[in-house]
């Protein structure tokens, strides 16, 4: 990371700062960002199965929204979509490339690869474009009350 300092003030410039502000000038639209975790507080497991209390991450509710759940000790690292009213998506979070994140792109209804390749993915895991080695594992989500149920085991 480089360091470009004038006057008094210090402002660290990566690459991908770099990119984003040179895309920002040329007119281009940016670089993917990160997709926001849903609070551990909402998150719990039964079986083979994790449950998120939409009481506790109000914020899926809202048609558009995503949240990853990242559990390093289980393995698991899933983005949660919800693309329109009553369905919810949950697929796995690193592209199948170079292991970069995909965030949801809910004007296209599909994920995309935060690295410069850009991989696209439809909401099932299928490959749209991008240079990868294969699909995104698809779960089976149910909504239960408040509660979100997301099984675990790949979609057959």
């Amino acid at each position: 990371m480089e360091r470009i300092t004038s006057s008094n003030e210090c402002h660290c410039l990566d690459r991908r700062g770099l990119l984003q502000g040179a895309l920002a000038l040329s007119g281009l639209p940016g670089l993917c960002c990160r997709t926001p975790e849903a609070p551990p507080a909402s998150v719990t497991h039964a079986g083979c199965s994790i449950i998120i209390d939409l009481e506790k991450a109000p914020e899926l509710r809202r048609v558009g929204a995503a949240r990853a759940v990242v559990e390093i000790d289980r393995k698991v690292n899933i983005i949660v979509a919800h693309p329109e009213k009553h369905r919810w998506v949950a697929l796995d979070r690193s592209c199948t490339h170079g292991g970069a994140q995909v965030t949801y792109n809910h004007r296209r209804r599909t994920l995309q690869c935060t690295s410069l390749n850009h991989a696209e993915y439809n909401l099932a895991g299928a490959l749209l474009h991008g240079r990868t080695h294969g699909d995104l594992r698809a779960y089976r989500v149910r909504l239960a009350g408040s509660r979100l149920e997301i099984v675990l085991e790949p979609k057959p």
